[in-house]
């Protein structure tokens, strides 16, 4: 009999035991859970967002990005001016303002319009709005440790990565649900600056086919000072 209760004690003990992910195994999970079909390589997103920040509380944008053929438009009010940044299919960049090329060096300066930076802009739009399938298309590396902590409210898996081509900082921390593997938000760090750094919260969703991304970003400097926050409006045809 007591063998019996052993072995029936045992079941239960194997029962309660969380399963213990990788590193990996949880970056898979989120990427399923944001991107059941495997959409995000092929994903032709057309957006309006608008991104007030503290020192431009009226910033809109209009994002618009081809995974497939590699195009990108970034539409941004400037003043009473509308900037255009553009990346075509052949990986041609031109910058416009109010619909024609500044040979201004003031206001290429002022607004940005150096053809050259429309790069950085992609990268940044496609970086962000695809987390965490977006990692895919960068090359990090993966720190093997897996911390259990409380971000955004929620129970959370702290992953730790490297990115090869730094986007503020090389150092992102990811938070998922433990519950469900959704992306709660990330943190840009700095090891050699403990205060340096920015806290991103991810809230609500928008779905675009089958796939899922954060409709809102709350930005917070890591003193949790409110920076700014970007926020889908719609999507556009």
């Amino acid at each position: 009999m007591k063998y019996i209760c052993s072995f029936v004690l045992l079941i239960l003990f194997s029962c309660n035991q969380k399963e213990t992910l990788t590193n990996n195994e949880i970056l898979e999970k989120g990427i399923e859970k944001h991107d059941p079909n495997n959409e995000w390589e092929s994903a032709n997103i057309n957006i309006h967002i608008q991104e007030p920040r503290i020192s431009n509380p009226e910033r809109y944008s209009i994002v618009k990005l081809n995974n497939k053929n590699g195009s990108f438009e970034l539409h941004r009010n400037r003043e009473k001016s509308v900037s255009k940044h553009i990346i075509d299919e052949n990986g041609v960049s031109k910058t416009f303002l109010d619909n024609q090329i500044s040979t201004d060096s003031l206001l290429i300066k002022k607004y940005r319009l150096d053809p050259k930076r429309n790069f950085g802009y992609k990268r940044f739009y496609q970086l962000l709005l695809g987390l965490p399938m977006s990692l895919q298309n960068e090359k990090f590396y993966l720190k093997e440790n897996v911390e259990e902590v409380f971000f955004n409210h929620q129970n959370a898996y702290k992953l730790s990565l490297e990115l090869e081509k730094p986007m503020f900082s090389k150092n992102w921390n990811l938070y998922f649900s433990l519950n469900d593997f959704t992306l709660l938000g990330i943190e840009v760090v700095f090891p050699e600056d403990k205060n340096k750094g920015e806290r991103l919260f991810f809230d609500g969703e928008m779905k675009i086919n089958a796939m899922s991304i954060a409709r809102t970003r709350h930005w917070y400097e890591l003193d949790n000072t409110y920076a700014g926050s970007d926020i889908i409006i719609k999507k556009l045809k």
